[in-house]
């Protein structure tokens, strides 16, 4: 077996050219390439023809599945979740992983049909007694004990790495946090957004508030807030909030 090399963040970029033309996981795969966190190694440093990006439990895959460092690279650390960017990576993946393949449908929506206006309205539709916020320091340090959401964090080095370039906001009933949206990963240029809402709160419109606001911050400020569906929840709030349907593709989930 020969070891994949680890690309320097300083070196990432030679890697940019191998993940020009894939669509799924962008912000994933920017944050990574733009040295913001994750690993990256590829076949070569110095001539790389394929390579693979890990954020947390994703992993993105780029060049050409072909060369013949690709088995190392797969094999060179466990994979939770990847998406194939093309039938020849998906051939790839099913050839290596075979019955360990688990495919999740996904879908993709488009935030080009967003209206400010509309949003802005949508966070004054919070119930009488709870309270809207912009997550701190100490709404940061108690957003994992009270919404239980490991991902909420999860592709940032620190909570000080989170309040430094990520975003987020809260609805709190009694100081406790009910409902939350977080940039669940974040490039110069997009996030990906996640929502989540206490059970026993859910239904009562918390989610649609909390997330018209934090993606009316992103609007306000030019960071597009890209919204990947996994159900029909999650396409139903995003529908509410003004997006439009796009592609649906498959992430694979690997079984170890």
């Amino acid at each position: 077996m020969t070891m994949p090399v680890e690309i320097p963040v300083a070196d990432r970029h030679r890697l940019s050219p191998l993940f020009e033309n894939c669509r799924y996981d962008r912000v994933l795969i920017d944050s990574v390439l733009e040295g913001y966190f994750g690993r990256a190694c590829a076949d070569s440093s110095a001539h790389p023809a394929a390579a693979r990006l890990d954020s947390g439990e994703f992993t993105m895959l780029g060049g050409n599945p072909n060369e013949a460092g690709v088995k190392d690279l797969l094999r060179s650390a466990p994979i939770g979740y990847v998406t194939p960017q093309t039938a020849e990576w998906r051939h790839t993946l099913q050839d290596e992983f075979g019955t360990d393949l688990r495919a999740l449908p996904f879908v993709e929506l488009s935030a080009v049909d967003l209206d400010q206006a509309h949003l802005v309205r949508l966070t004054g539709a919070l119930p009488a007694l709870l309270e809207l916020k912009r997550i701190d320091r100490a709404l940061a340090e108690q957003l994992p004990t009270d919404i239980r959401n490991k991902y909420c964090f999860e592709n940032f080095n620190s909570i000080d790495d989170f309040l430094e370039r990520g975003i987020g906001y809260c609805v709190l009933w009694c100081n406790k946090i009910v409902s939350a949206a977080t940039s669940f990963a974040q490039s110069r240029r997009a996030i990906d957004i996640e929502i989540e809402t206490v059970a026993g709160y859910r239904k009562q419109g918390l989610a649609t508030v909390v997330g018209a606001q934090l993606v009316a911050h992103c609007l306000e400020r030019g960071i597009e807030p890209c919204w990947l569906a996994a159900n029909a929840a999650s396409e139903r709030l995003a529908f509410r909030l003004g997006y439009i349907r796009g592609d649906c593709y498959e992430t694979y989930a690997i079984q170890a």
